[in-house]
């Protein structure tokens, strides 16, 4: 195996489990927000930022040339969109589940297509209608 697809292929593994992570964070966000425990979404907050960060980072290493991946999930308006519509259904318990777990089957079925898939890079993951463009 070459160094340059040795590369490609520990970068694509790696943003995999950036994004399966942030999954996980976003699921501990909502628990810590649905019991009112706000010292836990600031920390979660914070390292949802660091893994956009990185993210970025990744991303802009991987994508060279013309190639431009759009990819809403990554997005800080997606995280800011999030965040602040699980709040605003604060009050209504049984919705704001259902909105919950409707983003996490999202995000989910995006974390596992970047494993399953690796043409996140190039195009759409099948099947989800999210990805680049």
């Amino acid at each position: 195996m070459d160094i340059d697809r040795l590369r490609e292929t520990e970068s694509q593994s790696l943003l995999s489990n950036i994004v399966a992570l942030r999954h996980r964070l976003f699921a501990s966000m909502d628990a810590a927000d649905e019991v009112g425990d706000t010292a836990a979404v600031t920390r979660i907050s914070s390292q949802l930022h660091r893994n956009l960060e990185l993210t970025g980072k990744l991303l802009g290493d991987l994508n060279t040339g013309t190639t431009i991946n759009n990819n809403v999930l990554v997005s800080p308006v997606y995280i800011e969109m999030r965040t602040e519509l699980v709040k605003a259904l604060r009050g209504f318990p049984d919705a704001r589940q259902a909105v919950a777990l409707v983003l996490q089957g999202l995000e989910t079925r995006f974390a596992e297509g970047m494993v399953i898939d690796h043409s996140y890079a190039s195009g759409p993951v099948p099947g989800n209608g999210v990805g680049g463009s």
